[in-house]
C-alpha cells in the first residue's frame, strides 16, 4: 500500500559499499539534489577505512566527493543491541550488506533496526519473490529472507519497503553460474527452456530504489517490483544469437540432473542456485507491472547489457 503520512527521513544510513551499496549511494546522491535537508551516511566494516588497497582508497575518495559520512560496525561481532544503538541515530536504514555475514545476519540486522525504532527500513531483499516461492525452497538464505519479512509484518512502528529486483543481470552471464557459455555458444536452461527470469543491473537497482524511497505518497509496508528485463531462456538464446550474429544452442538441464548436481556438491552455491531458479513462479514477473514500467523510467535490458559488456565481434 501507499501511505501519505510519514515521518521525516532526513538522516539516511546505507549499509555496505560493495557493488550494490555504491550503486545505491549513487542513486541516493542523485535524489538528494531534489530532497533538501537529506544527509547520507554509509556503514563499512571496521577494517575498510584503513585498507590501503587502491580500489578501496578510490572508493573512499568517491564517498568523500559525494559528501557521505562514513561509520563502521561489525555485523558478526556486535550484538543486535549494539547495532541498534548505532541505527537509532538515523531516520532510515537501507540495507545493502548482502549475505556475506553468514547465516542469521539479516535477521540480526532487522531485529536491530526494529529495536532502534528506525522510521523507515529497506531490508536486503533485492532478489526474487520470496512470498511466492514460500518456505522449504532448498535455499536456507531464501528461508531467512521469509523470516525477515515475518518480523517486519508482525510490527507496526517501523515502515518497511521491499524492492524485488530479480537476479543481478551480470550474474546470469557469469561463467560459474553455468547458464550462458560464451565459448561454446550455448544456453543451459535450468528446468525448462520456457522458464523465465527477471533481471536488473545494480545501477538500476540503486537508481530505482532511491526514486521509490522518495516517491510521494510514500510506499509503506509494501513490496515493489522492478526489472530491467524479464525473459525466458529460449528468448535469451535468441538474443545472444542475434547479438553475436552466430547461432546459440539451447539445452535444458532437467530437474533430476539439477538435483543430482546440488546433492553431489552441497557446498556449491552455483549448483544450488541453478536448482533454485528452475521454477515457473517467484523468480520472474511481467515487466509491465514494475515501478519502472509504470512510471516510464528507462532501464537496461538484456540487449542493452550485451551491447555494453559484450561488443559483437
Amino acid at each position: 500500500m501507499s501511505i501519505s503520512n510519514h515521518r521525516q527521513t532526513s538522516d539516511i544510513l546505507i549499509l555496505g559499499a560493495g557493488e550494490l551499496g555504491m550503486a545505491m549511494l549513487r542513486g541516493f546522491v542523485g535524489e538528494r539534489l531534489r530532497q533538501p535537508g537529506v544527509r547520507l551516511s554509509v556503514l563499512l566494516r571496521p577494517a575498510s577505512p584503513g585498507n590501503a588497497a587502491p580500489e578501496n582508497q578510490a572508493r573512499l575518495q568517491q564517498l568523500a566527493a559525494w559528501g557521505i559520512a562514513v561509520i563502521t560496525a561489525d555485523f558478526s561481532r556486535q550484538s543486535a543491541a549494539e547495532l541498534a544503538a548505532i541505527f537509532a541515530r538515523y531516520d532510515a536504514v537501507i540495507n545493502c550488506s548482502g549475505f556475506v555475514g553468514g547465516k542469521g545476519t539479516q535477521l540480526k540486522i532487522t531485529r536491530a533496526v526494529l529495536m532502534a525504532g528506525v522510521a523507515r527500513y529497506v531490508p536486503w531483499q533485492f532478489g526474487v519473490d520470496y512470498d511466492r516461492i514460500g518456505g522449504g525452497s532448498g535455499q536456507p538464505v531464501w528461508d531467512e529472507q521469509l523470516a525477515v519479512r515475518a518480523l517486519l509484518r508482525e510490527q507496526s512502528e517501523t515502515q518497511w519497503l521491499i524492492v524485488s529486483t530479480g537476479m543481478f543481470t551480470s550474474y546470469l552471464f557469469e561463467p560459474g553460474f553455468g547458464v550462458v557459455d560464451f565459448e561454446t555458444r550455448r544456453v543451459n536452461a535450468p528446468g525448462s527452456a520456457d522458464f523465465a527470469v527477471s533481471l536488473t543491473t545494480p545501477e538500476d537497482i540503486g537508481r530505482l530504489t532511491a526514486r521509490i524511497f522518495f516517491h510521494r505518497p510514500a510506499f509503506g509496508n509494501d513490496v515493489v517490483f522492478i526489472a530491467g528485463d524479464t525473459l525466458t531462456y529460449r528468448r535469451l538464446a535468441d538474443l545472444l544469437s542475434e547479438h553475436e550474429r552466430r547461432p546459440y544452442q539451447l539445452a535444458v538441464e532437467e530437474m533430476p540432473q539439477l538435483r543430482a548436481a546440488a546433492q553431489a556438491d552441497p557446498a556449491s552455491l552455483t549448483a544450488a542456485y541453478r536448482l533454485a531458479f528452475a521454477r515457473a513462479e517467484g523468480v520472474a514477473w511481467d515487466k509491465a507491472i514494475t515501478y519502472n514500467a509504470r512510471h516510464g523510467i528507462a532501464v537496461t535490458d538484456v540487449r542493452g547489457w550485451l551491447r555494453d559488456h559484450r561488443p559483437a565481434g
